[in-house]
This record gives C-alpha cells, structure tokens and sequence, in this order.
C-alpha cells in the first residue's frame, strides 16, 4: 500500500502522467478542429495575385444578378484544371442562382458538339460555357491566357490570366443582352486592331468589326454601327469615305480617334472631319521633361488625368498611369460651332515642349526648332448637340496618338490604357462604368512601373548612395582595428 503511494509521488510518475493528459488533449483538440473546419469549410487564399479569389467588382455585380446561370467546364474526367475549378466554386457560393459543373466531351459529346459550331474547329479542353435562357458565350483557353512573346514573335510563356474577367464579363453578357457594335474603319493603310485589344473590348460587352474603305463608299456606315473606330491613315481617305462618315457623325454618331502627328503632310478629307468639330493633331512630337510625368524616354509621356467622366472609372479602380508614346497634342482649330463642347481629359505638365526633328542631339528644348507652351492636351471629349427636329447628339473622343491602344504600351502599364479606351467607348454610348476586372500576373513577371524620378532615385542609391555608404563602413572599421 505504501509502495504504491510512493510511486505516486514520484517525479517520473507525475510528469507520465502530465504527457499522457497533454497528448490525449492534444488529439481530442486536433479532432474538434477538423470537425469545426468541415463544418464551416473555409479556405485563403495566399497566392499575391489573388488567383483563387473574386473581385468586389465580381462580387458586386453577382448580388444583383437575379437570373439563372449554368457555367460548365470541357475536360476528361479527372484532367480539370484546378485553378479553373476552385475559381467557379468561388461564383456559386457568390450567388445560389449560378450553378457550376463539368462535362467529358468523350462522354456528352452532343453537349459539346452544339456549342462548337461556332468555333472553327473542335471545342479545346479546359474551356467554359456560360448560359443563361437562350443566351450562351463559349470561352476558350487561348481567351483566359495572354501570352509572352519575343521579338520574333514567338510564345516564350504566359504573360497574364484573365479567367475572372471572361467568365464574369459573359455572365454579363449572357443576362443583359444589349452590346455595344464598334466598326473599326480601314481600306486606306490604317493599322489593324492589336488581337488583345480586340479581345479585352470582347471581355468587356462589346462587339468588334472592321470596315473597308470600298464597302463604306458603296454602302455607307452599316445600320448595326455604334461607334467608329478610327485611326490615322496612311495615305488620305477618298472624298466619298470622308463624306459618309461625317454623315454619320451628325446623325448622332460616335467616334473613337487616334490620330498621330501629321509632320506637316496633308490629307484634305482626313483633316476636315476633324475640322468639322473643331479641333486638329499638332505636326509636332510632345516632350515631357517633368520625370515625374514620363519614362525612359522625354517622348514616352505619362499623363495626367482631368476629371471627366471617362477618367473617372479608371480613378475608381485605381489606374490613373496611362502611357501614351509620340503623341501630338490635340489643338483647336479656331472654328467652332455654337453647339460644340470640347472638354481636355489628358495633358501633360507645363515644362512639355513640342519638336518636330527627334534626330536632334540634345532632348532639352531649343528655341530655334522646338515649340513652347505646355502644358498641352493629348486627348478630348467632344459633344456638339443640335436640335433638327429631333434633339441629337454627336460624341467623339480624340486622342493624339495612335499608339494608345498598342501592344508595347501594355508591357509598361498593363492594361491601363486598354481601361481608358473601354471606359471612352462607354462614356460615348451612354452606358454605366464597365467592370474593369484586372488580369491576374503569375508570380515574378507582374510589370512594375516606374517614371524618371523614381528611377534616377533607385539608380542613385544603388550606384552611388549604398557604395559610399559601404565604403564608409569599411574605413571605420578599418580605423577602429588600426587603433586598437
């Protein structure tokens, strides 16, 4: 009796028993957190982009959707992209009337085979279909993916996904219904839109077309036309061309311009639409010497934003740095109608000059070849409202640049200056602020921007501040060890 008291006072005999207590609570405690964890189910996301998570902006427009919605992954059993999958849970929990599943084309084929008919060849794996009624968008891989290329033109990995857009942008699409129609006129040596521009203005509820120069003089702007898009030609539009699109400009026409500095050449029927509205591209290149205001290079300007109404979506997601490359500046002609508004919505600061031989030397403005006077406007809004028996209203917006909407910008701001076109082509038709769902970057490749100053000021720390400051430390601890 007494042995057993004793070694229930003994250390060894107490501390056991401490273990054993701590690791039987250890485990009840372990199986009430997993219980607690099926329960709620919950999961984070850690990646930086945020590649498994909504938007607000999704999750805004998802509580007001009231209509049903199937979204519907093609792959093999077993092959689904879990990115792909995660991401559309996330938009089932985000609204009870979206409902979310896979097919295996080699088990429904009749599913997949009545949706790829609009596609030019086989439905590929890993796409979506959205539906919603009699509505459906099929989107593919090559639409969620932008691609990386070298100056060959050669794939060299991915640049950005945008999964959350398409799949968000054809809910949009497929529940609302009105799009917006964009004609982008060609037929006299205007570059064709970038195929990532197009697709970013798909994403975002518009349809793009391209029109001739033959098929407008023989048939005018077609009946579905919203808006047009023009660009600077190379050589000057036929009188006729330039007629029928003025006629549709003051039919309550809409435009999008991008027009490059003319250098001084002349194109009488390209002009005069233009002049018809008051306003022309200067024949000079803007410099922008404030370095808080461009990069690289004095011709690559980074503007400032007016408040206007096309700016404001693009304050709203905060995307204020647009890039815009040998632009001129939007000047007025003198001429202007009663009935015209012009309204800046893009300028640069007032240290800007303006040159016309960029082969000179020095980039700092000299009186004999360069024009003073920033700041200068590198884009406006235009309204002229008429009262022909019916109140009409025209709205162009007008860029000094036909760079804007390129793809090398993209590389510098991502898709900032694609946002301002969108955000333009709204403001034209009237409709809401988009939804401006920004792509995803894989880890490590996300563009980081940066204007002169900030880099002079990293490229003086590096090169000059952190070695004068390293070789400081050096000599003192030389000198504490000398004197020692």
């Amino acid at each position: 009796m007494f042995g057993k008291l004793k070694i229930l006072r003994e250390k060894r005999f107490r501390y056991g028993t401490f273990s054993t207590a701590m690791m039987l609570f250890a485990v009840v405690l372990f199986v009430l957190v997993n219980l607690v964890a099926g329960e709620f189910d919950r999961t984070w996301d850690l990646t930086d982009e945020q590649l498994f998570t909504l938007s607000p902006q999704s999750h805004r427009f998802l509580e007001t959707l009231n209509q049903d919605v199937t979204i519907t992954l093609i792959a093999p059993t077993g092959t689904e992209d879990p990115l792909l999958t995660a991401l559309l849970e996330e938009y089932a929990s985000a609204n009870a009337r979206i409902s979310v599943g896979s097919r295996d084309p080699l088990i429904s084929p009749g599913f997949v085979q009545q949706f790829s008919a609009e596609l030019d060849g086989a439905m590929p794996n890993q796409s979506i279909i959205v539906q919603s009624g009699t509505q459906h968008r099929v989107i593919t891989p090559d639409m969620m993916v932008t691609l990386q290329h070298n100056q060959w033109g050669h794939p060299i990995g991915i640049a950005s996904v945008n999964f959350e857009r398409q799949i968000t942008t054809s809910i949009h699409t497929v529940t609302q219904g009105e799009v917006a129609t964009v004609y982008k006129v060609l037929g006299s040596g205007e570059t064709p839109l970038d195929p990532a521009f197009i697709s970013f203005l798909e994403a975002e509820n518009f349809i793009v077309r391209g029109i001739d120069a033959i098929t407008i003089i023989r048939d005018g702007i077609p009946a579905d036309a919203d808006i047009l898009l023009l660009s600077t030609p190379q050589w000057d539009w036929p009188a006729d061309k330039a007629d029928r699109i003025l006629a549709f400009l003051e039919d309550e026409g809409l435009a999008f311009m991008v027009i490059d500095p003319q250098f001084g050449m002349r194109m009488p029927n390209f002009d005069r639409v233009l002049a018809a509205y008051g306003v022309r591209v200067s024949d000079y290149i803007v410099m922008e010497t404030d370095p808080r205001q461009h990069v690289v290079l004095p011709m690559f300007v980074i503007p400032q934003l007016m408040p206007h109404e096309v700016n404001l979506p693009l304050a709203a997601a905060g995307r204020m740095t647009l890039l815009t490359r040998f632009s001129g500046a939007v000047e007025l002609t003198g001429i202007l109608r009663t009935t015209t508004t012009i309204e800046p919505i893009l300028f640069t600061s007032s240290n800007a000059f303006g040159r016309i031989d960029l082969h000179l030397e020095s980039p700092l403005f000299h009186p004999d070849y360069d024009y003073d006077g920033g700041p200068f406007v590198l884009a406006v809004a235009i309204t002229d409202s008429v009262f022909a028996g019916r109140s009409m209203e025209t709205r162009i917006v007008v860029v000094g640049s036909g760079d804007i909407w390129s793809p090398a910008p993209r590389e510098m701001v991502g898709d900032n200056n694609f946002l301002f076109a969108a955000s333009a082509l709204r403001w034209l038709t009237g409709q809401g602020p988009g939804l401006f769902i920004h792509t995803r970057t894989p880890p490590g490749i996300n563009p980081l921007m940066l204007n002169q100053l900030q880099a002079n000021m990293i490229a003086g720390f590096s090169m000059g501040l952190l070695p004068l400051a390293t070789l400081a430390v050096g000599i003192f601890i030389w000198y504490r060890r000398r004197h020692s």
